[in-house]
């Protein structure tokens, strides 16, 4: 991948012409990513720019420490031989050093892939493969798992990978001593021996137009995607929703509290990079507890939150009739996962503070959004409007034929914020995007007002808590048991998590099947815990089209009733 441009990388969307205007018209800026931190850097150096808690400790450094940091950092992996196009994938939980290891990959001109902390064997390894990661970097121990050893599993299965990076971070069996250990094994270095040499200058800055991120996502085929960003987009779509919700929204100075996690899309865009774009502090919590989160604000001075709808409700129920502990709180977006309508003004009256309902994915960030002038009833009533410079349509789903406002379609987005393609496959790219627009698998209505109200999804996919879960990875795996003749994995409404996951199964006859085997049998597979399904239904035969489709939507509306 190296050297990899917006106009060389196989099977993206953009044409030349596309490209001109972009540039001419200003959405695209000579801005790489790594800009954000060297301008805050020499802004606001002692600033808090990063917090880290966990548990009852508690970590902060000043712009100027974690760009020493940032420092050592990329000096350690240029020594690795990470360089310009050089995929480097990050597997932590939410800390400083996270961060520190984005800027240092964005510095070198590397490209950054985020890999959750809970995935398994199965997805790490395809997600390896398919980004051609150069380097992983991993934790000792996190949530009594060993990555160590689950490293030493996955790389002789990773082809191109050269060095596992270990971070040590104090858990269990990840000791000092047993953390010594690495050195003597070729291709397995800990992060104390990354960051020990002298750190050099800080190179020149990579092209806006290289790529700069891989994240990666779950379609209907079940096979996640890797979705190709440059700096020149993803500074896209910072820069329209901080111009659409106004900067002083988000607190002067900004403290962005980061439960979501930063391998993901959430927590990488709206905590890393937003927070130094913003030149605010960035308070990374890496477990979410609901009972805590209240101190945890009122302790930081935490002005803003972008999370899953599943945070908000949490804390509008801790919080309760007092809310004291989190008076410092400006701002919460949600662009997860759809925001049931009742909660928008209770917690705005429980909270103080502005919700903001929006809507996004890794293929856009957030290109749809409410805003603080919008009046409170479209608010409440809608996901909000189109962020500047995104271009929305709602289309016929079969003819892809625009429909006039009001009718329920298809969404469809198109501008500079939209990512390129999907890496190594331009087939899907080409599936996703016809014509420069691309078809979102979310159905929505578009009002006259330019208002649009998210109706559910094209996609088949379940998204729980704000996480999608790979419908059809989950059903091929079903289909692998013995006693499985049909299988459909469908998401039931939940009032905390938004859905979770139900499988309904067509089994043999003389099978007793349950919920049990089930976990069983798909952890054995290689499934990550947290795509289980956790709902078992068994029924004589599946309902079908003629054309031999399932029929989910009765599948549904039968487990809803």
């Amino acid at each position: 991948m190296s050297g990899t441009t917006h106009l060389d990388a196989a099977g993206t969307r953009l044409d030349e012409a596309t490209v001109r205007e972009y540039l001419a018209t200003g959405a695209w800026r000579d801005r790489p990513l790594s800009s954000y931190l060297r301008v805050a850097i020499a802004a606001v150096p002692h600033r808090t720019a990063a917090v880290t808690r966990r548990g009852q400790d508690r970590t902060a450094l000043t712009y100027r420490e974690l760009g020493a940091l940032v420092d050592r950092v990329r000096t350690g992996l240029r020594r690795l031989g990470v360089g310009p196009g050089d995929v480097v994938s990050v597997m932590l939980p939410n800390t400083h050093e996270f961060a520190a290891v984005i800027w240092a990959i964005f510095e070198l001109g590397a490209v950054y892939s985020g890999v959750p902390t809970a995935y398994a064997r199965r997805e790490v390894t395809f997600m390896l493969n398919r980004a051609k990661s150069k380097v992983w970097i991993v934790p000792s121990e996190y949530r009594g798992r060993d990555y160590v050893a689950f490293a030493k599993e996955v790389r002789d299965q990773a082809s191109t990978l050269e060095t596992v990076v270990v971070l040590n971070l104090g858990e269990g069996s990840g000791s000092p001593e047993r953390y010594g250990d690495l050195g003597r094994d070729e291709g397995l270095i800990g992060f104390d021996e990354l960051i020990a040499g002298a750190p050099e200058p800080v190179p020149a800055p990579p092209p806006a137009a290289a790529l700069s991120h891989l994240g990666f996502t779950s379609g209907t085929t079940g096979e996640p995607k890797a979705v190709m960003n440059t700096h020149q987009t993803l500074d896209a779509v910072l820069a329209s929703w901080v111009k659409h919700v106004g900067r002083d929204t988000y607190g002067e100075p900004p403290v962005n509290l980061v439960p979501s996690p930063i391998g993901h899309h959430t927590g990488f865009l709206w905590g890393v990079l937003l927070s130094a774009y913003l030149r605010g502090t960035a308070v990374y919590w890496d477990r979410w507890n609901p009972d805590a989160a209240p101190g945890v604000i009122r302790d930081e001075g935490v002005t803003m939150m972008v999370a899953a709808p599943t945070f908000l409700q949490d804390l509008v129920r801790v919080v309760g009739d007092d809310p004291s502990p989190v008076v410092s709180l400006r701002m919460m977006a949600i662009p997860g996962a759809p925001i049931p309508r009742s909660l928008v003004p209770v917690a705005r009256e429980r909270l103080g503070c502005f919700i903001c309902p929006a809507w996004g994915m890794t293929e856009w960030g957030i290109g749809v959004s409410a805003a603080p002038g919008l009046p409170s009833d479209r608010i409440d009533a809608t996901d909000g409007v189109a962020v500047p410079g995104c271009r929305v349509r709602v289309v016929d789903p079969s003819t892809r034929v625009e429909l006039p406002p009001g009718r329920e379609g298809a969404l469809e987005i198109t501008g500079p914020g939209l990512f390129l393609g999907y890496y190594d496959r331009p087939d899907a790219t080409a599936e996703a995007i016809r014509d420069g627009w691309f078809a979102t698998g979310d159905l929505a209505v578009l009002a006259e007002d330019g208002q649009v109200t998210l109706a559910g999804r094209t996609k088949d996919i379940v998204i729980r808590g704000g996480e999608n879960i790979p419908v059809t990875q989950v059903e091929d795996l079903l289909y692998r048991h013995p006693d499985v003749l049909d299988a459909a994995v469908v998401g039931v409404p939940d009032p905390r998590l938004g859905e979770r996951a139900c499988a309904v199964l067509a089994v043999r006859p003389d099978s007793m099947l349950t919920l049990a085997d089930v976990t069983r049998f798909l952890l054995g597979e290689g499934l990550s815990k947290h795509f289980l399904p956790e709902r078992l239904e068994l029924v004589d035969a599946l309902p079908k089209t003629m054309s031999g489709k399932i029929r989910k939507v009765e599948l549904r509306d039968w487990l809803s009733g």
